[in-house]
């Protein structure tokens, strides 16, 4: 896992697409996270310890933790019974600003977003239980937005994180099987290939959207970590990352988070 984190901090300056110059070195001292369970420092899947919080030592940063298990973006677009980013996580961090709970200097702060996941998934758009007419173009714009919204009000320095590679993911892949997250008949098959293409899609579409952004948003640095190809690469050769089996497949184990 001390490999994983480590590759973790180097990647996330190596996609940055902001044309302008980043972060120098130690000036970033806050981390602030959005996002489902893979974010979540409460509730964890796998009974380890959340990324945030290795994040935050390796940096080390002050951790202020938004991200919660079962989200999607809003829930006017893709809704669950969870605290969604636009409808819950955003206000919570909004109100704790206007409190006086957080002061965060802009120039020392981080916004990190890691959602989609139950978006296109078992109850979203792979499911066709959307609202109607919403597509995946949909749920990756709002995701892109929150990177809008944030700068609205001072933030200037984020990191936007992509879906990673969930028709490998048990709940996902084409040799599934009934779980605590879906027991109904399916096609594992249909449901594997759709979800590549969601998947791959949507990290596309968000690429291209962000690589917009910095022109449009002056003074803010915005960077892409590749989750999709970080999983697929320990996926394949975990010895290379310095993992055991049980840490090669955590991710994989939650198919919604």
């Amino acid at each position: 896992m001390k490999s994983l984190v480590l590759l973790t901090l180097g990647l996330a300056t190596t996609f940055t697409l902001a044309v302008q110059v980043g972060p120098s070195p130690r000036q970033i001292k806050n981390l602030v996270t959005f996002g489902d369970s893979y974010t979540d420092v409460v509730s964890v899947g796998d009974g380890g310890v959340a990324w945030p919080v290795y994040a935050a030592g390796y940096g080390p940063f002050h951790l202020f933790p938004f991200a919660r298990s079962g989200a999607t973006c809003s829930n006017n677009l893709t809704s669950r019974p969870a605290p969604p980013v636009f409808e819950s996580q955003l206000p919570l961090y909004f109100a704790e600003v206007a409190n006086g709970t957080l002061k965060l200097k802009p120039e020392e702060t981080i916004y990190t977003l890691w959602i989609g996941t139950n978006d296109v998934g078992g109850g979203g758009l792979l499911t066709g239980h959307q609202a109607p007419g919403v597509t995946i173009v949909d749920t990756v714009s709002c995701a892109v937005n929150w990177v809008k919204t944030l700068y609205a009000s001072g933030a200037r320095n984020f990191l936007f994180q992509n879906m990673i590679p969930l028709q490998h993911v048990p709940l996902y892949s084409a040799d599934s099987y009934p779980n605590r997250f879906w027991t109904a008949p399916r096609n594992t098959t249909e449901w594997s290939v759709f979800m590549t293409e969601l998947v791959n899609s949507g990290n596309e579409i968000a690429k291209l959207m962000l690589q917009d952004l910095p022109s449009t948003l002056r003074a803010a640095h915005i960077g892409l970590f590749d989750s999709y190809a970080l999983l697929v690469d320990t996926r394949a050769s975990a010895r290379d990352f310095e993992f055991d089996m049980e840490v090669q497949t955590s991710f994989g184990n939650r198919g919604n988070t």
